[in-house]
């Protein structure tokens, strides 16, 4: 939370109306719960209480999102030598998952049943990716261009995921990772510990 200074709590209301929301939901374990929802959209006609919920299910997403951006777009790491290549780099992966997002988002248009969170990001890079060079021939051919993109499109729009609901994903992973110790120096200076062989018999 915030530092608020004391003109700004001074500020705030002494008591705020908000509505509840009430709601049963099945949890991934199978299991019946309650889930209460505070807003303060107070109008129930306007603002339905179920889609009000739904959006607050889908805030999760955020989430999943950010391993579209680490994982999937390899940002865990940065391979350069100074912050203003790892900035330049950091601002060019992000216009890349604006850009692939777009098309996700016009893609689904085309489909009033399919909504853009429910395609596949990783399917959708792979399709860009294996077209560049068709729109490299569609270079001032309007007509081919549009076609070409009409058909990335099309391809986008078929990559959907197999939504389970109530799937648990622990966080774990699957494969064993070597016992090497940390390149924390550059390899020419790099001097490996005494009890380097250790590591080897461990592997």
């Amino acid at each position: 939370m915030p530092h608020l200074s004391e003109e700004e709590w001074e500020q705030l209301p002494e008591q705020m109306e908000v509505r509840l929301i009430k709601l049963k939901f099945e949890n991934r374990y199978g299991q019946k719960d309650n889930l209460v929802v505070a807003t303060t959209l107070l109008d129930h006609e306007t603002y339905d209480g179920i889609e009000l919920a739904d959006l607050y299910a889908r805030r999760w997403q955020i989430e999943v999102k950010l391993r579209d951006l680490k994982t999937t777009l390899q940002m865990e790491t940065f391979a350069v030598k100074s912050p203003e290549m790892a900035e330049k780099t950091l601002w060019m992966s992000l216009i890349a998952y604006n850009l692939i997002r777009a098309l996700m988002l016009r893609a689904s248009k085309e489909c009033d049943e399919t909504m853009p969170w429910e395609l596949s990001f990783s399917a959708a890079i792979n399709i860009v990716t294996a077209h560049q060079h068709s729109f490299i021939h569609c270079a001032g051919k309007p007509r081919a261009k549009h076609w070409a993109k009409q058909s990335v499109l099309a391809l986008i729009l078929q990559s959907k995921l197999n939504i389970r609901p109530y799937r648990r994903e622990p966080r774990a992973v699957k494969k064993r990772p070597k016992a090497y110790p940390l390149l924390t120096k550059h390899r020419s200076v790099f001097q490996p510990i005494p009890h380097q062989k250790r590591y080897s018999k461990n592997a």
